[in-house]
């Protein structure tokens, strides 16, 4: 494996901010937790955000366990529990059980204790210590992997033959595409729309071989960027980091593009845009520089542009223009984005009746305008009126793509699909963007039909 061992995250800063509880005074974690149907009983299953806990966990919902997840705030002791729920039910409840309960859910990793934060070290440091990032979407055990890989071919080959796939010649000048908006969304429910982007890239690309990968991170950080050196894992081979733009970048940039390394662990919207380079291209010489963009929504409550009201913005937009003057054609620029998340699973009261779907796909293209004209002003004002009521998850890397691209591309809207599921519970859209190199745009391609008498 080319280049030196990636820098690791900066464990200590991280975990010496994380707070920690006494099983006394026990605080239940962060979790996500959706009640299920499972061996005949009503059940909660726990999905651990952190991947602390393999799989997904499933806890009886009995009545004294959820009083005790109501109470466990870390500041409420196990004396204090017993004593409000035995005036609350008037049947006199133990310390002892409480005591047992804490017990179990702190194995389990459940609890923001001393025990979890270990783990939690632990886990963050063997990942550090290595230089590659693990693959997880298609992860499976090695007596399934064939099946895996023949399942992807699958998948992959689907993603060309639909009514809704790109045609067979791309209507784009060649050598024109120096960059694309690709979707992150499941190969499942994404697959035609990725096809459509990387098709373009492979097809009209300027010839890059180096991606600089703007990737949507779904996780709170204090840094708006975030860089790995790690080269990433796919099933169909590796794809390494290219350390030397990533370095020009960094150096540019002038902030640190480390500090919350270890965001790029569970994070995927970068691993999906490796793997669908490594199928199109086929070969091990391609390369990324992959960059986390957290959300700026924060910054809807500000007067003026992201660039104008946040340092970090302006200079990292700045580096990624220098670097892209830099190296020409021989680097592009991904941004891995989708569009809204609307449904009651995404917290709206309203199901995607229809009508609601046009209502998305309205506004969405309004703000794909935006888009198409690289106003990057105009793309994120499009947000202010309601505050991004429709949850659009990739504000930042749209916001950057555009303004890194503005005034040495044009920008072409490729496709636009949405993606509903679950009974009008859950409605995701997503797209393809190409970015187009000066004085070459998309041109009608004159096509010769063959007839016969």
């Amino acid at each position: 494996m080319a280049g030196p061992l990636p820098k690791g995250p900066r464990t200590a800063s991280v975990f010496d901010q994380i707070p920690t509880f006494p099983l006394e005074t026990p605080a239940f974690r962060a979790v996500e937790m959706m009640p299920v149907r499972a061996q005949g009983q009503n059940l909660i299953m726990i999905r651990d955000p952190l991947n602390l806990i393999e799989g997904s966990a499933l806890l009886v919902p009995d009545p004294l366990l959820l009083v005790f997840m109501e109470m466990a705030d870390g500041k409420t002791t196990l004396g204090e529990m017993a004593q409000r729920v035995t005036m609350m039910s008037g049947q006199i409840i133990s310390v002892g059980l409480f005591e047992k309960m804490v017990q179990q859910l702190d194995e389990a990793l459940l609890l923001q204790s001393d025990r979890f934060a270990a783990a939690l070290r632990k886990k963050y440091e063997e990942w550090a210590s290595s230089p590659t990032r693990p693959y997880k979407v298609f992860r499976v055990p090695a007596a399934d992997r064939l099946k895996m890989l023949k399942e992807l071919g699958d998948e992959f080959r689907r993603h060309r033959m639909s009514s809704i796939s790109p045609p067979v010649r791309m209507e784009l000048p060649a050598g024109s595409v120096a960059g694309i908006l690709a979707p992150h969304i499941d190969y499942q429910r994404g697959g035609e729309a990725y096809a459509w982007a990387y098709r373009a890239l492979k097809e009209c690309g300027t010839g890059a071989r180096t991606f600089i990968v703007l990737g949507t991170s779904h996780r709170p950080s204090q840094s708006r960027f975030i860089a790995t050196r790690k080269h990433f894992e796919t099933p169909l081979g590796t794809v390494e980091n290219d350390h030397e733009v990533l370095d020009a970048l960094a150096t540019a940039y002038g902030e640190d593009l480390y500090a919350e390394e270890f965001l790029h662990m569970e994070e995927t919207t970068i691993e999906l845009q490796a793997m669908y380079l490594r199928h199109l291209f086929g070969d091990d010489t391609i390369k990324i520089v992959p960059i986390l963009t957290a959300p700026i929504d924060d910054l809807l409550e500000e007067d003026g542009t992201p660039r104008a009201t946040d340092p970090q913005v302006e200079q990292f937009i700045a580096a990624l223009r220098t670097v892209l003057d830099k190296y020409g054609d021989s680097v592009a620029l991904i941004g891995a984005v989708d569009f809204s998340h609307c449904g009651p699973e995404f917290g709206d009261e309203q199901p995607n009746t229809p009508e609601r779907a046009k209502e998305i796909e309205r506004d969405d293209r309004l703000m794909l305008e935006k888009v198409e004209k690289l106003d990057g002003q105009g793309f994120f004002d499009s947000f202010r009126p309601d505050q991004n009521e429709r949850k659009v998850c990739s504000i930042s890397a749209t916001y950057v793509a555009v303004e890194a691209m503005k005034g040495r591309a044009s920008a072409k809207m490729l496709t636009y699909q949405q993606s509903s599921t679950n009974e009008q519970q859950t409605l995701v859209s997503f797209g393809a963007v190409a970015f187009l190199k000066p004085g070459m745009e998309a041109k009608p391609v004159s096509r010769i039909i063959l007839a016969t008498r």
